[in-house]
């Protein structure tokens, strides 16, 4: 393999000096870190780099970046962007104290986000990134925080809807660096409706087939030809819903006439059903239909209101 190629998100590369990484997830298109700098100094550290597209995020703590001739206070306000193999030094002028998170993205999976924003990007083999950070996006931040924080307490989550959720954090971080660089517009070829409702219609048949499986957004664009992030975006503006919205939805439905019959260990159908948990289950049988599996088993056994 080249010493510059593209290592695979798998947590045993991208070890950085004097920073400890814990990798909180991964999949094939990115992963999610949880950092902190230990052994940081006042003066300019030695020259570091990142083995992929990596969008940081600082929780407490402020350093200084030295990057592309420029040197720039770094602290929770920011969002940073790096670059694989792009040259920065650091300095910790108050103190090394700083921690943090980050999402670490492939090239390719990059590069479908921001083809909506920049047309550009196709021709930085490399650097997709064109700033080295930004300011603002609070909601985002927001966010983030809120589903690394899942991760830490290994709260159980449908890996559909989290990966998702990660794809819509950095599709909203891409546009902003493009807004901010004047270069916010759709490019591209314009798809047809027919097209459009092609891969969406590909996608619920896939859906009805598997969704008793523990999906994740790669298995199903890789069976459509299509890319994760253009699988969600298309998904959404047909139908109206997220995708992992969609197949919740058909799993609960599948779950009614079991639910309602009694016959089905409530547990055991969650896990049947796709679901990582009878908890999960159970919050979105009740979010979907307003009671929750034992009150509709209850009221089943009695010809209740379910009934009539």
């Amino acid at each position: 393999m080249d010493e510059r190629s593209e290592p695979a998100i798998d947590g045993e590369a991208g070890v950085i000096p004097g920073i400890t990484i814990d990798w909180l997830f991964r999949c094939p298109a990115f992963g999610v870190t949880r950092w902190d700098c230990s052994v940081g100094q006042r003066s300019i550290s030695v020259e570091k780099h990142q083995y992929w597209h990596v969008i940081s995020f600082i929780h407490t703590g402020a350093f200084v970046l030295h990057s592309q001739g420029r040197s720039e206070l770094i602290d929770p306000t920011a969002v940073l962007l790096y670059n694989p193999w792009e040259p920065f030094r650091s300095s910790h002028p108050f103190g090394c104290h700083d921690h943090g998170s980050a999402i670490v993205i492939r090239r390719d999976a990059l590069l479908d986000i921001l083809r909506h924003h920049d047309p550009a990007a196709e021709e930085r083999f490399e650097a997709l990134f064109t700033a080295s950070y930004l300011r603002g996006l609070s909601r985002v931040l927001l966010r983030q925080r809120l589903l690394v924080r899942s991760l830490e307490r290994s709260e159980p989550h449908d890996p559909l809807s989290f990966e998702a959720a990660f794809l819509k954090l950095m599709g909203e971080v891409v546009a902003e660096s493009s807004r901010q660089k004047g270069l916010d517009r759709p490019t591209g070829p314009l798809e047809t409706a027919r097209s459009r409702r092609h891969y969406v219609e590909d996608a619920k048949a896939l859906l009805q087939e598997r969704f008793r499986e523990r999906l994740h957004l790669e298995d199903i664009a890789k069976a459509l030809y299509v890319s994760p992030f253009h699988l969600c975006r298309l998904f959404k503006e047909e139908t109206g819903m997220p995708i992992h919205h969609y197949l919740n939805r058909f799993r609960l439905r599948a779950a009614l006439e079991p639910v309602m019959e009694g016959t089905a260990d409530l547990s055991t159908m969650a896990l049947d059903l796709g679901f990582s948990s009878h908890s999960h289950f159970t919050s979105a049988f009740r979010k979907e239909f307003g009671m929750s599996p034992r009150e509709v088993r209850r009221a089943g056994k009695a010809a209740g209101p379910l009934a009539g």
